[in-house]
């Protein structure tokens, strides 16, 4: 078999590091400001990514050191720092990209594979879990001895030995079209100008899990005592469980193992204390953490986590139903954690420089001399709908004025506050919606509503011990049509789907243990290049819920379509 001849161009390549131009140090609701200069050439802009170190706290704060156990949002990690992107060229706006942690969601929900969940964990900042143990941002608890008769000089005596926060380097690729176009940009004619602002910090932090609540024993009720004891440690990922004292006499060549290697608390946070009896309910600090020995008094506290706290937290008599919590009720912070914020430094736009042969470097000088150069991009434009809470049949108008449009992307999401327990700001929510249609230049589609409803089967006899129920008969997941419709969507909008099991994950108002991005959609291109054009004409969505759906809404429609970007003697222009 003879080899065809390769019509391939040979390019050389080169990294550049573009610090920001305003400062080293930001906190929410900052500008990062970066200018790609004419100078760089040509770029490979869809291989570049934006690096920084991230730290959870507010810089300087004092009250940073009794914060509980918190991390960035684990589904699009640092990405959920970025509230809205926007790229100029000359004074030109090319892309202003509203709504971008939302829509990161989406796209990082839909392209969740475990190699891809596992590479983000690495570089990106996110977590394939809430727990302490997949926190990147957290360093874990010592290894302790367990003593005898603990009395707040053993075990986890110092903040020293506790877990801590971090700083975290990072490195995210940005969404969009010319970040994601795989053709080289030439920067050369058209130089950019990349602006980003920080999201609040209550929208994009999470409290890690098994830490808003932790269950503890009653008190003994034979005085005042400043401690509690848990009893579950194997919770916590103890080797052992709660019967078997960890051995910490290692052979030669092992290490020593942590019984509370994953407990979510640390000396000097600041808790809240809940129960009834004697117990004094409300804000105490923890002074140690420690573990009864097997050779302890009380058969029935061996192995057990002792936290003891600064102060006395009952009177003489038992407390009872007592439990420990990180944050209020409600999901605020402590009055002793001050404000909840992060940090980042050092930001670095790494731009990826090709070199082409000097015949087509003169040949696209040639082509921008003539004003012949252009180039498409696939980017989003936002526009949001607000649905009151007595409104279960809810028609959306969607202005739009765009000529190629390729998919339409509605994100609905709960107004209620953001809190450390919850992701309302980032995550696209079911909130028990009934069905949808869109109304498209006076027609319907698709040609039916799309029904949302969640599969319900009746419970034919009860689960037998030890008997796992098929997961259809949960009650979590959609007909077929409508994840038929979302996959087209996501398709047209050139996100490569690889599940669409995160529509389901998502269930149904403030939870805190929920996960996906659910989200209602209409593909408008059968293929690659298509699109519809949609200027002057009406875009709808009737999206219906069910009369237990009280809560107000936010509607985020991203329309995702093409535009063409041009450069000549007059400047750069944008056709869309």
């Amino acid at each position: 078999m003879f080899r065809p001849r390769s019509d391939a161009i040979r390019v050389g390549q080169d990294s550049l590091l573009i610090p920001a131009k305003n400062g080293n140090t930001f906190v929410p609701g900052n500008i990062l400001r970066f200018e790609v200069e004419r100078n760089v050439g040509f770029g490979d802009l869809a291989n570049s990514y934006l690096e920084f170190e991230v730290d959870i706290g507010v810089p300087g704060q004092t009250a940073n050191a009794t914060q509980p156990a918190m991390m960035i949002d684990p589904q699009a990690g640092a990405s959920n720092l970025i509230e809205r992107l926007t790229i100029r060229s000359q004074g030109v706006i090319l892309e202003e990209l509203a709504g971008y942690s939302l829509y990161a969601n989406v796209h990082y929900a839909a392209t969740g594979t475990e190699g891809n969940v596992n590479k983000r964990s690495v570089l990106e900042g996110c977590a394939k879990s809430r727990l302490i143990q997949d926190n990147p941002y957290i360093g874990q608890n010592a290894a302790i001895t367990p003593a005898t008769a603990p009395a707040g000089t053993s075990g986890l005596n110092t903040a020293a030995l506790s877990w801590k926060y971090l700083k975290r380097k990072v490195a995210i690729p940005l969404l969009g079209g010319i970040f994601t176009n795989p053709r080289a940009f030439p920067l050369v004619a058209m130089p950019l100008e990349v602006e980003i602002i920080m999201n609040d910090a209550i929208k994009c932090l999470r409290l890690c899990e098994l830490a808003e609540e932790v269950t503890c024993d009653d008190t003994g009720g034979a005085g005042a005592q400043d401690f509690v004891n848990i009893t579950n440690r194997s919770q916590f990922n103890s080797i052992g469980g709660g019967t078997t004292e960890t051995p910490q006499t290692p052979l030669q060549g092992e290490g020593l193992l942590n019984s509370v290697k994953n407990f979510p608390f640390r000396v000097g946070q600041s808790v809240r204390l809940a129960g009834a009896g004697s117990l004094v309910a409300g804000d105490y600090t923890i002074a140690a953490i420690e573990q009864y020995s097997v050779a302890h008094g009380t058969a029935g506290d061996r192995n057990k986590i002792r936290v003891q706290f600064t102060g006395n937290i009952d009177g003489a008599l038992a407390a009872t139903g007592v439990t420990m919590h990180s944050v209020e009720a409600n999901g605020n912070p402590l009055a002793a954690h001050g404000n909840l914020g992060y940090s980042i430094t050092q930001p670095r736009l790494v731009i990826q420089k090709v070199v082409p042969p000097p015949a087509e470097i003169q040949a696209i000088t040639r082509a921008i001399a003539k004003g012949a150069f252009s180039q498409d991009i696939v980017s989003w434009t936002e526009i949001n709908n607000a649905i009151p809470a007595s409104q279960t049949a809810s028609t959306n108008i969607i202005a739009t004025d765009l000529t190629r449009v390729k998919s339409i992307l509605s994100v609905p999401t709960t107004q209620s506050v953001d809190t450390v327990l919850n992701s309302n700001s980032l995550q696209g929510l079911y909130l028990d919606a009934d069905r949808y249609i869109y109304q498209i230049n006076n027609k319907l589609v698709p040609d039916r509503r799309v029904s949302l409803v969640r599969e319900q089967f009746p419970t034919l006899r009860a689960t037998a011990v030890d008997e796992v129920d098929r997961p259809y008969k949960l009650g979590n997941y959609h007909s077929g049509y409508h994840l038929y419709e979302a996959e087209k969507a996501l398709r047209s909008a050139n996100i490569n789907v690889a599940e669409l099991g995160f529509l389901t994950k998502n269930n149904s108002e403030d939870q805190a243990e929920r996960d996906g991005s659910w989200f209602v959609g209409r593909s408008l291109a059968s293929g690659v290049g298509s699109s519809q054009n949609l200027v002057a004409k009406s875009v709808l969505l009737y999206l219906d819920y069910r009369t237990t759906s009280t809560m107000v809404k936010l509607l985020h429609n991203f329309l995702v379509h093409i535009r063409t970007l041009t450069v000549g003697m007059d400047g750069t222009a944008v056709y869309y």
